[in-house]
């Protein structure tokens, strides 16, 4: 099994959250060593809080958690998917299902 790369980040790898039946990216946030392991032992994503400096449950506040169903490492190992089960109504902190709402306009045409 491949290890995770925890210090290229400081510590910190970008952590991806997917709708495992849909694919949508729900939200991104960080994890540490123990937030992974939290993850993996406990079955529910945990996240390290830069601002606060701590482990956090996502929904512990809320209610709003996600259930891991599948993790899955980048080529370099240092960033994290999950495909989580939403167990709740939302993600975002707004109120709106997926942090990913606001679509950012170019003036160029892709």
């Amino acid at each position: 099994m491949k290890e995770i790369d925890f210090k290229k980040g400081n510590g910190l790898v970008p952590s991806i959250i997917q709708d495992w039946k849909t694919n949508e990216v729900l939200m991104l946030g960080y994890m540490n060593e123990e937030a992974f392991k939290n993850t993996v032992d406990n079955g529910f994503v945990y996240f390290f809080s830069r601002s606060r400096k701590s482990i956090w449950l996502k929904g512990e506040t809320s209610g709003n958690k996600l259930l891991v169903k599948e993790i899955y490492l980048d080529c370099d190992n240092d960033a994290i998917l999950v495909k989580a089960k939403l167990i709740g109504n939302c993600v975002c902190h707004t109120g709106n299902k997926s942090c990913f709402f606001n679509k950012y306009e170019t003036r160029r045409t892709i």
